[in-house]
């Protein structure tokens, strides 16, 4: 389906010196000038295009690829702020407005915002940092285990904020992240828990990919391995113990808290060891 502001295939109709119009459907046609078209292109031709408005308000085509397209959550960074608003660059010659009724905070030139990209009420392709104005707080519907792409939002007192397919809000807890993230950065993230309220709680990690008996064992395993020590433990950054053993800081805790209460190990303050038989 051919629609403003997507990348559409669409037919070459007819030509002229200065370009070819295809066929947009129920949009009409659309202009695509020679110099954004594929050296030879002929009558019948599909081609993979952009569709967005000029500024005279026609709709014209690209063959370039946008940075982000319609609906899509994404950084961006701010090439110009005059009297109608800020501009991004998002790839394409004609920069994508934001107005300035959708700023958040100040908006300057060469500053990175994180927008979603939408049709106003005149069908313009414009963006907005007021991101709850679009993106659910809630998706009940949603299975603890399922994977999704996301993108990085605000650090809030748990964590962060990530927007699950441009489309639901759900957290990345502090205590399971197995490295630094940063605003606007799109991740495989796992539903670890559809809360009461239909909120989700998200992880890094594919919540069923190992079980607590798997990673104690594991920790039994490479300390044996080691002469009995590891220089790993609770204060350890979660990068490293990540890299060790591809859980989250906070399931590393736990499990070497049941080690130590089953006696099986000992924490001390630059690692783990082995407990004496």
């Amino acid at each position: 389906m051919t629609a403003i502001g997507r990348t559409s295939r669409l037919k070459i109709n007819r030509h002229t010196p200065a370009g070819f119009y295809l066929d947009g459907g129920k949009l009409g046609d659309v202009f695509l000038s020679r110099k954004n078209a594929p050296e030879k292109c002929e009558l019948g031709d599909e081609l993979n295009v952009f569709i967005h408005h000029h500024s005279d308000g026609s709709l014209i085509a690209t063959t370039k690829t946008p940075l982000g397209q319609l609906g899509d959550v994404i950084l961006l960074k701010v090439s110009q702020v005059n009297d109608t608003g800020a501009f991004l660059d998002w790839g394409l010659e004609k920069e994508l407005l934001m107005p300035y009724a959708e700023h958040m905070g100040e908006v300057v030139a060469g500053k990175d915002v994180l927008v979603k990209i939408y049709l106003d009420k005149s069908y313009r392709i414009v963006a907005s940092m007021k991101l709850d104005e679009f993106i659910e707080d809630t998706a009940p519907h949603l299975q603890r285990g399922q994977s999704f792409t996301v993108t990085v939002g605000n650090k809030t007192e748990l964590g962060y904020k990530a927007v699950i397919e441009n489309q639901y809000w759900g957290l990345l807890y502090d205590s399971d992240l197995v490295r630094p993230l940063r605003r606007g950065e799109t991740l495989t993230a796992y539903v670890k828990k559809v809360r009461d309220d239909g909120r989700i709680d998200l992880s890094m990690q594919p919540v069923t990919a190992v079980t607590n008996n798997d990673i104690a064992s594991n920790i039994i395993a490479q300390l044996e391995a080691n002469n009995g020590f590891l220089d790993v433990g609770d204060k350890s950054p979660p990068e490293k113990i990540y890299a060790q053993f591809g859980v989250s800081k906070k399931i590393f805790k736990q499990a070497i808290g049941r080690l130590y209460k089953q006696q099986r190990i000992a924490i001390e303050d630059g690692g783990i060891r082995l407990a004496k038989a």
